[in-house]
């Protein structure tokens, strides 16, 4: 990414900020009138800080706007706090790399310099004019909310874009700069102000900057989905429980967000501060203060902590932001907005929410073997705290084996069921409680490559199709066979049509019906290039043992599913 003519510079709030605003609007205006002939592809545009230029794709007609910026530096002083403005800039920014990976510790999966300059997004659009008002997707990466960026490679969505949608990948805050909570931020954010949940204020910028900046690429801010992937669903279930985002959007993705509408990873923020500064000062040996962390620069903090493995990022997340993410601190959430079992918590929303089949294949090792009473022992252990419900000795037959290896395979799978049947039951009572459109799906539909028939329908193996990121021949990706191509090609279809008009179905794709207490929570089920409508997975006394466990856990039943008060 760089600039044309004069280089980036800051402008103040001055006469000269001034001019430069002014100047910012007459070139958008004129980016505008240029834009609306039809002649070809958008290529430049006029955004909050600036003009950028984009390049082609690697689809025909897609143009990509890569590293463009929507706030500034959040290092040093800024540190949790909300992220200033993004500065100005002189020129033509030319958007053909990757802008800066948000402070994180170093991984393969981008290439991109890591730096607290992170807060930048990338564009793909097909429209030809500004007038287009094509529906904008904002995608929001995965990675446990401690790694990633828009560079991902899973996530590269060209192709989905070409289906007549603006697609916008956003970064965010991650680990402890994202997730930390201290009960010194009671003070220091002012009356009223944030006190954690500093990644969530990145994305509520970015759709700011979406209602402000989408009709520079063709896109309709007034047609806006929200969705993402493991933490990116998780990230999407929380703008949809704070009220800051509340009118920003009209339609939400969300894959694998495991704990759905149901109770997940919210933590109050005097019990969450307490914990946080408890682990911080066992962390360094002494108090730590927020003014002591703030003084730590970006290079410290990918050092190596005190001779060890781990660098001091990664120290400092695994202390304070692991399994409880979300702070209720009476600005970005309330006890009453984090919580999505109220009658017409989704009016006026259309949905779409599932889970793969294995999620954790993926994310655990794929060598191990268990005995019987391991596998009994690990079942019974599996249950996160932040879940509702726990299974006991009555699940044992129900994943029952005599290979050592598939009995570990079980337990994890296990797991995931409980995950799936939690999902549903969140999806069945937005739909019965509120006037909204729901659509479930659970992805049975196996990725090629290395251990496959341990890993099977692995976590974010379904990133692939959805965002239409494979490629055939692309060595750099997985050996897909026809299957895989006819299940991407089902799964952008159905994506598509979701973002433009909030119904998946359209274009000769299988019906998709959506999930109901009265269809007996039907949900699409894709398999091999496939898709079909099912009320059950292949082991419905698996489905219906959990479902009961986990309406014990909420203290529902299934009359409080299905029926309004």
């Amino acid at each position: 990414m760089r600039t044309s003519g004069k280089c980036m510079r800051v402008v103040g709030k001055s006469r000269t900020g001034a001019i430069v605003l002014m100047a910012s609007l007459l070139l958008s205006a004129a980016n505008n009138a240029g834009a609306t002939d039809g002649a070809g592809p958008i290529t430049l545009a006029t955004v909050t800080g600036g003009r950028v230029e984009g390049v082609p794709s690697d689809t025909a007609g897609v143009t990509q706007f890569l590293g463009i910026p929507f706030a500034g530096n959040v290092g040093g002083e800024n540190r949790w706090k909300p992220a200033p403005s993004v500065k100005p800039w002189d020129g033509i920014l030319t958007a053909d790399k990757w802008g800066d990976q948000m402070l994180q510790n170093p991984n393969s999966l981008g290439r991109a310099r890591i730096s607290d300059n992170g807060l930048n997004l990338a564009v793909w659009t097909p429209a030809r004019s500004t007038g287009d008002r094509l529906p904008v997707y904002m995608l929001i990466h995965g990675g446990a909310n401690r790694l990633g960026s828009s560079e991902m490679k899973d996530l590269y969505a060209a192709q989905l874009a070409a289906k007549g949608v603006v697609v916008v990948s956003v970064q965010y805050r991650l680990g402890a700069m994202g997730w930390l909570s201290l009960p010194e931020m009671d003070k220091d954010s002012g009356k009223g102000g944030p006190k954690g949940n500093f990644g969530v204020l990145d994305l509520v910028d970015a759709l700011h900057w979406i209602q402000r900046n989408a009709e520079a690429f063709g896109g309709d801010p007034r047609t806006v989905t929200i969705g993402g992937q493991s933490a990116g669903g998780e990230n999407t279930v929380a703008l949809l429980r704070t009220p800051l985002a509340k009118g920003l959007f009209k339609r939400a993705f969300i894959q694998s967000s495991f704990t759905g509408f149901l109770p997940g990873k919210v933590v109050d923020f005097a019990k969450k501060s307490q914990q946080n500064q408890d682990a911080v000062n066992k962390l360094f040996g002494k108090e730590v203060t927020l003014a002591d962390l703030r003084a730590i620069d970006s290079k410290a903090w990918l050092e190596n902590w005190q001779g060890g493995k781990d660098t001091l990022y990664g120290a400092m997340t695994g202390a304070v932001a692991t399994n409880q993410f979300y702070t209720i601190d009476d600005y970005v959430f309330t006890k009453e907005s984090v919580n999505l079992l109220q009658p017409g918590d989704f009016d006026g929303l259309d949905i779409i929410i599932g889970q793969t089949a294995d999620e954790y294949t993926g994310l655990r090792p794929n060598d191990l073997k268990m005995t019987e009473g391991e596998q009994h022992e690990a079942m019974l252990a599996a249950i996160r705290p932040h879940q509702a419900g726990n299974v006991d000795d009555a699940v044992f037959p129900l994943y029952e084996t005599n290979d050592p290896m598939e009995a570990y395979r079980l337990s994890l799978r296990m797991l995931n069921d409980y995950m799936f049947e939690y999902v549903r039951l969140g999806a069945e009572f937005a739909k019965a409680h509120s006037n909204a459109n729901v659509y479930l799906y659970y992805w049975d539909h196996w990725p090629p490559g290395k251990d496959q028939g341990f890993r099977r329908a692995w976590h974010a193996g379904d990133n692939w199709y959805f965002n239409g990121s494979l490629r055939p021949g692309n060595r750099d990706q997985l050996p897909w066979t026809d299957p895989d191509f006819a299940m991407r090609d089902m799964a952008i279809t159905y994506l598509a049509n979701f973002i433009k008009t909030g119904d998946p179905n359209g274009n000769s794709v299988p019906h998709w019906g959506q999930v109901t207490p009265q269809s007996g929570g039907q949900f699409i089920r894709f398999h091999e290039g496939e898709a079909a409508m099912r009320t059950s997975t292949l082991y419905p006394s698996r489905d219906a043992y959990l479902r009961k466990k986990i309406l014990e856990g909420i203290g529902m039943t299934e009359r409080d599913i299905a029926e309004k008060p």
